[in-house]
């Protein structure tokens, strides 16, 4: 019984020491579902915004084989609208390969502020990223004070070659970092 309660504990406080990871990416509706002759996709990009189209979702009409449109959401963010962005911080990891995360400030703008999906792509050697203020139903009610936040957004660079990557978040705040070798193991 003292043998199986100490390998109990150690095995116990190994997982309570080991370092947390978590990732951005988890939530299920976040991927297409279909269900009972509906798809849901939970976002479409455009060639100028990650991220524009929300919540789309299609009906199949089994009679005419055909898809119908039924529900989308349009997410146009326009720079200094939505969610107030004040200062971004490149944090680069020392550890190999090397984790790139964004240290981003700014203000909601009412009491009812919270992001709703954040977006991140990659074209030639730049991350795009989509900061949308969360969905607030019509004839909700909010406080007119901002509301300061602070959001880490990693950006997925593993495997990525050497050289220096621009960022542009909402179209607003831009910058670079250089990953000095290749990036993967």
């Amino acid at each position: 019984m003292y043998r199986f309660f100490m390998s109990f504990l150690t095995t116990a406080c190994s997982f309570w020491l080991m370092t947390p990871v978590f990732s951005e990416s988890t939530l299920d509706s976040e991927h297409p579902l279909y269900q009972d002759g509906k798809l849901t996709i939970p976002r479409v990009d455009t060639s100028a915004q990650a991220g524009r189209y929300q919540d789309i979702q299609l009906q199949f009409n089994a009679a005419t084989n055909t898809w119908t449109l039924t529900n989308f959401r349009d997410t146009l963010i326009v720079p200094g609208q939505g969610v107030y962005l004040d200062q971004v911080e490149t944090i680069i990891t020392t550890s190999f390969p090397v984790q790139v995360l964004l240290k981003i400030s700014g203000n909601f703008p009412n009491g009812c502020g919270g992001f709703g999906q954040i977006n991140q792509r990659m074209q030639s050697n730049k991350f795009e990223i989509a900061m949308h203020h969360a969905f607030i139903p019509p004839g909700t009610f909010c406080t007119a004070a901002l509301v300061p936040f602070v959001k880490i957004i990693p950006l997925q660079v593993y495997g990525l070659p050497a050289g220096t990557y621009e960022y542009s978040i909402n179209g607003e705040l831009t910058g670079t970092f250089n990953l000095s070798r290749d990036n993967q193991l």
